[in-house]
């Protein structure tokens, strides 16, 4: 598969984190931005539309449906197809999981249900809250993204299609127990203060 031009779903963190890295290697011609951006100001990048020319598309926590999905590939924040869906890392946390991961998946036409084309796991430890544990997501989510974009670029359509696809487990956004809601709110908004304040200080 031949890809030279990426289109970017996405503002969060690890959006920027991604692009940051990617970007030495591949023309990111632009991005489409979250509906609910994470980042305060914009990614170092033009916003676009889904006209502009491109080789693939690349979801990376975009909060809406793709509506186009051709040769749309998500970064998914769970191992699929066990861990589906939103608030993986408060799942993660409630089932006193061992480990989690970032999957790369083409995009199908049902949330994260398509072809798998690579996995990558990190320990989960019994003192971790959801804050730690998307910091050690983004340690290293820049290398799995670049390392699964080659390995895409190895493959054909014909192989792509041949890869593992299993419908996953679904978590929705609602799915938060009660006694949590005000902790898991709270974790957000410590995240999205401690993010935007490193990028200031980074900044000046």
């Amino acid at each position: 598969m031949v890809i030279r031009k990426i289109l970017i779903y996405g503002s969060t963190p690890l959006t920027e984190k991604v692009v940051n890295l990617i970007s030495d290697y591949y023309n990111i011609v632009g991005y489409v931005p979250s509906k609910t951006p994470f980042l305060e100001g914009n990614l170092d990048l033009p916003i676009v539309n889904n006209d502009i020319e491109h080789d693939i598309k690349l979801s990376i926590q975009y909060d809406q449906k793709i509506n186009d999905i051709t040769n749309a590939f998500n970064v998914h924040t769970g191992l699929l197809p066990m861990w589906g869906g939103t608030n993986i890392l408060y799942h993660t946390i409630k089932e006193e999981a061992l480990e989690q991961g970032l999957t790369l998946h083409k995009i199908g036409d049902d949330y994260d249900f398509g072809e798998i084309i690579s996995k990558m796991t990190y320990p989960v430890f019994p003192q971790d809250d959801i804050i730690s544990l998307y910091n050690r997501m983004l340690s290293i989510s820049p290398l799995f993204v670049l390392n699964s974009l080659r390995l895409l670029e190895s493959l054909d359509h014909t192989q792509i299609e041949n890869c593992n696809k299993i419908k996953p487990r679904m978590f929705t956004r609602d799915q938060v127990d009660n006694e949590d809601k005000q902790l898991f709110q709270e974790s957000g908004q410590r995240l999205k203060s401690l993010w935007n304040k490193t990028n200031k200080i980074e900044n000046t």
